[in-house]
């Protein structure tokens, strides 16, 4: 997968993720105590998937991702999502390009 098509794939994941977040957010009034299993669970992987996005695609500094939080992420996790993305993306290589496409340019 290129890295253009990894990066909308992960954009599209992280919007239906965070369309489940707000309907499970609504369904917390109806529930008793206010408690819906699996809502902190989404917002979590929503965190730790984007600062990896951010950090990852946009080269966005932790600092500039989120400024008033007080508990830092978990690296270990968000260094799983960069590795697995990474292993998703097909890199060029020599072998793949045909020299007779090249144009001589000199």
């Amino acid at each position: 997968m290129k890295f253009k098509e990894l990066k909308n794939k992960i954009k599209q994941e992280q919007k239906e993720l965070a369309s489940q977040i707000k309907s499970l957010k609504a369904e917390r009034k109806k529930a008793p105590m206010g408690y819906i299993c699996g809502l902190d669970r989404k917002r979590y992987k929503y965190r730790y998937r984007h600062i990896a996005y951010c950090q990852f695609f946009n080269k966005t500094p932790y600092e500039k991702i989120e400024r008033s939080c007080h508990e830092g992420p978990n690296a270990f996790i968000i260094d799983d999502y960069m590795k697995e993305w990474y292993d998703q993306i097909d890199f060029i290589t020599n072998e793949d390009i045909d020299l007779e496409d090249v144009r001589d340019c000199a």
